[in-house]
């Protein structure tokens, strides 16, 4: 009797995982897929350009500041009241500009941001859209992304070649 307890409990525990083992699964390297995907690559330098050229922008109009305060620290014996305190108000201008500039193109709801959304969201988008393709015609379970965390991960689960072959054959459009 004690035998068959024990059995028992060892059937319902076994059946429990069953479904757990029966389960397969996968992992991509994503910076691998953004590094060697094409169309990722052309967004990621599309948004360099357009971020170095904004931080260009914004180191004159510093600079420009920058200059004009100088200008006003060593002229400032020379300059009569009325046209130091014209330069001071000129400067006083500047820096504002300056933060607003930095503030609507830099800051954290700035243009640049969102134009770096709106560069590598459709992007993004194909390759989920390529890595659900790959994992219900191989039949996973799930897929993880294997530069998120994983520590150790059988080579043979990797399916970041099989995605990128998708996204290159152009097949995966969203």
């Amino acid at each position: 009797m004690k035998i068959s307890k024990i059995s028992l409990i060892s059937i319902i525990t076994l059946s429990m995982f069953a479904g757990v083992f029966a389960q397969k699964f996968a992992y991509v390297n994503s910076q691998k897929i953004s590094m060697e995907y094409q169309e990722s690559v052309d967004a990621q330098n599309k948004f360099k350009e357009l971020q170095n050229q904004t931080q260009v922008n914004y180191e004159k109009m510093v600079k420009e500041y920058q200059t004009l305060a100088n200008e006003i620290e060593s002229q400032s014996l020379l300059l009569s009241p009325e046209k130091k305190q014209e330069k001071m108000k000129l400067a006083q201008q500047k820096a504002m500009e300056v933060e607003r500039f930095k503030y609507e193109k830099l800051g954290p709801q700035g243009e640049l941001y969102k134009k770096q959304a709106e560069l590598l969201q459709p992007v993004i988008d194909k390759i989920n859209a390529a890595i659900q393709k790959v994992g219900e015609e191989e039949g996973y379970d799930m897929i993880f992304d294997g530069s998120a965390g994983i520590l150790y991960a059988n080579p043979g689960l990797d399916i970041t070649q099989k995605v990128l072959d998708e996204l290159n054959s152009g097949k995966s459009k969203k």
